[in-house]
């Protein structure tokens, strides 16, 4: 069974994370868009309409956070789910307001 899943936009502007998650994902089933900047990625939003957006709270044109915020705020992709995933902001009152701000949950990457 070769049935595609979801569609799903990885946005991250570190290639090898972009790299990773997207190679998950694919693994999984699912068709993977990608973009490495906010503005990419709310104009794939707007055109592509993905499933799922996972997305990097901390890019270098929009920040993810603002992103989040403007996909939520237009009524045509406000119930695409967004997942917020950071490396760097991963403290408690980091993920509340990453969830404050639109997020549908929020991933801290953690060094192992």
């Amino acid at each position: 069974m070769n049935q595609v899943q979801a569609r799903v936009l990885v946005v991250d502007d570190t290639p090898t994370k972009l790299y990773i998650l997207s190679s998950w994902l694919r693994r999984a089933g699912h068709e993977v868009l990608q973009a490495t900047g906010g503005a990419e990625a709310l104009a794939k939003v707007r055109e592509l309409r993905p499933d799922l957006v996972v997305l990097d709270v901390r890019l270098p044109d929009i920040s993810g956070h603002e992103v989040c915020e403007q996909i939520k705020a237009d009524p045509v992709t406000a119930s695409i789910p967004v997942v917020q995933i950071s490396g760097a902001a991963i403290t408690p009152a980091d993920r509340a307001h990453g969830l404050e701000r639109g997020a549908d949950a929020y991933l801290a990457e953690l060094d192992a």
